[in-house]
């Protein structure tokens, strides 16, 4: 049970992760309400949409740990011997 609840936790946050990720992504650059002044401005639309990327990346991520799980192999370890 334990395991099934940790899966669907992990798929929550990988749907989660690319659902914002996209938004944030793509809605500064979108026309429907121009804002004025500094949140109109590109760096502060370019700093929404790259908080857009970091969700992709985190989504990708967690993905890709979620794969692994699936098929039973062990994590990956970033520490060499």
């Amino acid at each position: 049970m334990r395991r099934v609840l940790g899966f669907l936790g992990n798929a929550l946050f990988v749907f989660y992760c690319t659902a914002v990720g996209v938004y944030l992504f793509l809605r500064p650059w979108t026309g429907r309400a121009p804002f004025t002044g500094f949140f109109g401005s590109g760096f502060f639309r370019g700093f929404v949409s790259g908080v857009g990327l970091v969700h992709l990346a985190a989504g990708v991520a967690d993905l890709r740990v979620l794969s692994r799980s699936l098929n039973g192999e062990p994590p990956h370890n970033s520490k060499r011997p």
